[in-house]
């Protein structure tokens, strides 16, 4: 083993249509180093949308190509009215039906534009090893979609249609239909894991870095967060809440709460798992009061979308000028999956 041989992993959070935002700062990170992320990364790591971006990352797309997937066929996907007054009474029937019956929207858009990006490519195809993060709710624990690998013997999802993998790890409850795949249901890995950093580190220092013939020596992580808005309560609020009362809040705490742990343990940590190790997050872009009325996990109408891609390129060229950041993008990946 060299001297000096890292493991690098790109990690994406989860968000909903907020993936635009994800998608545009990679592009625009792609664009400055004139190369595919998926060419720089042994290991790509998605939750929910995030998911489907390092998919669509491991499969060879651009990330300008998957971020058009949102600003095209967002709207789709999320159905939105761009007129206040129809929005209005759109919002209260998509509640109705989230708190009452089905769910608010249908899978059906999105695995249409899932089929007609991944077309019936399988996860033993990909570029890049993968950790996808869903959750079994047949068994009743978490599930990690993976590229099969020989180091850890796993070889179980090597005929895994990508689209499948994408629709369970990002079937959010309440928002999309639980996903049945061989006789199994899946929900949205972002339930326990909308930060995956964490999915990936550990399947790094299992299989692949460290000594007893390891061919790593530290690992270098690149984490890019979702857009995260204000979900604190003020000390007054009303105390007994039914389902309704919660609202999306529900799960965008459990989600922003997870996804700040992660961050703070791998901060703290990684230097003590090995001082060569590097960590580097992309937060979440500080907001106005303007922005978080007009930002949600499924609002797609044009002016949340502007909003979206805007933030995006923002935050895009001020990373594409940080150098711990560009380095990433500086050697080729080493980890050969074909």
């Amino acid at each position: 083993m060299s001297e000096n041989k890292p493991f690098k992993i790109l990690s994406i959070d989860g968000g909903g249509i907020k993936g635009l935002y994800s998608a545009t700062v990679l592009s625009r990170l792609e664009e400055k180093a004139g190369r595919r992320a998926g060419e720089c990364f042994d290991m790509i790591c998605g939750t929910s949308t995030g998911g489907i971006i390092a998919l669509g990352v491991a499969s060879g797309e651009k990330a300008t190509d998957l971020a058009k997937l949102y600003s095209e066929h967002g709207k789709s996907i999320f159905p939105t009215s761009n007129y206040r007054f129809f929005r209005y009474f759109q919002s209260k029937i998509q509640a109705l039906k989230q708190t009452l019956f089905w769910g608010k929207y249908s899978a059906k858009q999105l695995k249409k534009q899932l089929t007609n990006t991944f077309k019936e490519k399988k996860l033993g195809e990909l570029d890049n090893l993968v950790c996808i993060p869903s959750f079994n709710l047949t068994s009743g624990l978490p599930r990690v979609f993976k590229f099969p690998h020989k180091e850890g013997g796993f070889f179980m999802d090597k005929e895994i249609p990508l689209v499948d993998a994408a629709l369970a790890t990002s079937a959010a409850p309440t928002y999309l239909p639980i996903h049945e795949y061989n006789d199994t249901m899946f929900v949205d890995g972002g339930v326990w894991a909308n930060n995956p950093s964490l999915c990936g580190l550990l399947e790094a220092l299992k299989f692949f870095v460290g000594d007893e013939g390891k061919n790593y020596t530290h690992v270098e992580l690149l984490s890019i967060a979702s857009i995260s808005q204000a979900s604190g309560w003020a000390a007054k609020s009303r105390k007994r809440r039914s389902f309704i009362g919660w609202k999306s809040k529900l799960m965008q705490t459990s989600m922003d709460g997870q996804a700040y742990f992660t961050h703070f343990f791998i901060q703290n940590a990684i230097k003590k798992i090995d001082p060569r190790a590097k960590y580097v997050r992309i937060e979440s872009p500080k907001l106005s009061c303007e922005q978080m009325e007009v930002l949600e996990m499924d609002r797609a109408d044009k002016r949340a979308l502007a909003t979206l891609k805007s933030l995006g390129n923002q935050d895009g060229y001020t990373n594409a000028n940080i150098e711990s950041v560009m380095n990433f993008f500086k050697t080729d990946k080493t980890y050969k999956t074909q």
